[in-house]
């Protein structure tokens, strides 16, 4: 009875199995980037601009921490993060402990500020 259903011979229109993706994996010796993590999610494809960058104290005195000597002396001076056009980031003690960071993002028909602009 199981030689009746199954079939031997491959099937025409069937697609052939894809493999997936290539995944990025960083090796677990590399720096951590939390800067880099948050402006990720901050400037995510098909989302709108961000306005500013929330984060609790603790992961603030991290990031500055992580943060390249050039890098860390624009957001103590400027208060934002990134280049060329910096977000602005704002210390936020009420946020919850985790993911411990919020991006605010520009209101529908608001004033987008280009990525690249000055």
């Amino acid at each position: 009875m199981s030689q009746a259903i199954t079939r031997r011979a491959p099937v025409a229109d069937r697609f052939p199995v894809q493999q997936p993706a290539p995944v990025a994996h960083f090796p677990h010796w590399m720096r951590p980037d939390f800067a880099g993590d948050v402006l990720a999610v901050a400037w995510a494809p098909g989302t709108a601009p961000p306005r500013e960058i929330r984060v609790r104290p603790e992961l603030y005195d991290r990031m500055l921490a992580e943060l390249d000597p050039a890098a860390r002396a624009a957001l103590a001076e400027h208060g934002v993060l990134g280049e060329p056009a910096g977000v602005p980031l704002v210390v936020d003690p009420a946020l919850p402990p985790f993911p411990g960071f919020e991006v605010r993002r520009v209101r529908p028909g608001g004033p987008v500020r280009p990525r690249g602009a000055a």
